[in-house]
């Protein structure tokens, strides 16, 4: 069982990390509601069998792109991208003018994100989320100014948990920071795996959309019960 915040270590005031990759659905905003609705309406339209709640839920907390997702929610969509693609495209229409309304942000997201730029702590966000959506929703709530960058869906790109995202996408664009100064926080198997991946720690957010048994196996360094949490380890 990775330590919780009452049991890290006092580094007497000193922050330990400089760098924090956050993921974003399911670890800084709470995006099932919009990602259900969005996934039904697609489908829909396309003619497709809408996929039960709980099932669109349960594949977007593996933390796979869209195009993944949709895969694992319909097997006869592999081997004919044009249909593939054309869910996607209206998922994200959907999303852009439906779902916007349905995501919020989790409790204490701005505040730690404050606090972390007030220490210097550079904040980036990683997501195999579209980086529209992503800005969007960043703007809605006043926390653009801060995140450093962000890095999102990209095709043809490396994704979580390629290791190849650090080197080609994040380490690119930030000065040099050693990896123990380096924190992933994020809520899924794809966040834990990817750190693994990558040789950076771990902070695993119990409170997203990840499946608690398969988190629990990769044995993340750390865990929060909620965002307000994690201000006491940086």
């Amino acid at each position: 069982m990775p330590p919780s915040a009452s049991t890290w270590p006092d580094t007497d005031g000193d922050k330990t990390f400089d760098l924090v990759i956050f993921d974003y659905d399911g670890t800084l905003s709470d995006t099932r509601g919009a990602i259900a609705h969005c996934l039904e309406r697609a489908f829909v339209s396309h003619g497709q069998a809408p996929p039960a709640r709980q099932r669109a839920l349960n594949a977007a907390g593996k933390g796979l792109t869209l195009h993944e997702t949709c895969l694992l929610l319909d097997r006869s969509l592999n081997g004919d991208a044009a249909a593939l693609d054309g869910i996607v495209k209206t998922y994200r229409k959907f999303y852009r003018d439906e779902g916007e309304s349905l995501t919020t942000m989790f409790p204490g997201a701005r505040d730690v994100l404050r606090h972390m730029h007030g220490r210097g702590v550079k904040c980036l966000i990683v997501t195999n989320k579209g980086v529209d959506a992503v800005r969007r929703s960043l703007d809605r709530y006043g926390l653009t100014y801060f995140i450093d960058f962000i890095v999102a869906e990209q095709p043809g790109a490396p994704h979580k948990p390629n290791p190849a995202l650090l080197t080609e996408r994040i380490l690119p664009e930030i000065p040099p920071i050693p990896k123990r100064r380096m924190l992933i926080v994020g809520d899924t198997e794809v966040d834990i795996q990817f750190a693994k991946n990558t040789g950076i720690a771990c902070c695993w957010a119990t409170y997203g959309f990840g499946n608690k048994g398969r988190c629990e196996e990769l044995a993340p360094e750390y865990r929060i019960d909620g965002l307000e949490d994690l201000a006491a380890l940086i």
